[in-house]
């Protein structure tokens, strides 16, 4: 009978509790909570990024849990798989009407990228060099210039040169031609002089041998002509003038007043000139052998 009475109240126990059971409530979520470890700015294409979830309260059936993503990624209960494509995408969890909080990732091609960025270097540096290289011949073509226009100035400096020199040779050949003529004409010149002197010489030597007899009998003449001269024509007042020239008009002499001949010259051909030396010999008159030695 007591057994039958124990097993009569365990009985009741296990039928109380399945009956409080049945009628207890379930927990249910009440917060959500999402989060990623070592978080970072960008993640690469097609990989595993650790996802942590905590839900509250402690112990609460998990398995009304909803994992909402963008397109292009896989979310799980414990990470996200992001794909092979580029872009902004968005994740969260619902249960009910609780939501989690809204989480974002930036998904890159790294690998592309760094491509890009290193073609991007690349023509970012072809680009310095071309430029540098640019710049270089810009200024070799400058200096070229500069260099072609000093030899162009040298050149016309050493053309403007050498025809000054050409010039002046010229110049001196005109000089030296010129003097040369002008010695030939000295020559010529005292060539005639001489000749003309020699001439001139014998003309006096001639004159002398006539002119004393002559001027002797005009005086004599004269005298008989005029008791009120001097009888033998020696009148030194003659040779008082301001005179150049002193003339025989008889003779066709030229004398210098000093000369000693003039006061033996007859008064009728006795004549003063101021003209020139060969303005008289182209009258015909030449000069005294004595005076003009």
């Amino acid at each position: 009978m007591a057994k039958k009475g124990t097993i009569g109240i365990i009985a009741g126990i296990v039928g109380v509790s399945a009956i409080i059971g049945i009628f207890s409530p379930k927990k249910t979520v009440e917060s959500i909570n999402l989060s990623i470890p070592n978080s970072q700015t960008e993640y690469d294409i097609n990989t595993e990024i650790p996802i942590e979830i905590s839900v509250l309260p402690e112990g609460v059936d998990t398995s009304t849990l909803e994992y909402i993503s963008d397109d292009g990624i896989t979310f799980t209960e414990s990470k996200i798989i992001t794909g092979n494509m580029e872009g902004t995408y968005y994740f969260y969890i619902t249960s009910g009407d609780i939501k989690s909080n809204v989480l974002r990732i930036r998904v890159v091609d790294i690998a592309t990228r760094e491509e890009a960025v290193a073609r991007w270097l690349e023509q970012e540096q072809a680009t310095k060099e071309a430029k540098a290289q640019q710049l270089a011949e810009e200024q070799a073509s400058k200096e070229a210039e500069a260099q072609r226009l000093a030899e162009e100035q040298a050149a016309k400096e050493a053309e403007a040169q050498r025809q000054a020199e050409e010039q002046a040779a010229k110049e001196a050949e005109a000089q030296r031609q010129a003097e040369e003529q002008a010695a030939k004409e000295a020559e010529v010149q005292r060539q005639a002089e001489e000749q003309a002197a020699g001439q001139a010489a014998q003309n006096a030597q001639t004159s002398e041998q006539i002119e004393g007899p002559s001027d002797t009998q005009n005086s004599n003449s004269g005298a008989s002509g005029d008791p009120g001269n001097f009888n033998t024509y020696d009148n030194p007042s003659q040779q008082q003038t301001e005179a150049i020239y002193v003339l025989n008009t008889h003779t066709l002499k030229i004398h210098h007043p000093s000369c000693s001949s003039v006061k033996k010259i007859a008064p009728q051909n006795y004549a003063t000139s101021n003209s020139s030396l060969d303005d008289l010999i182209s009258q015909g008159y030449s000069t005294c052998g004595n005076c003009f030695k």
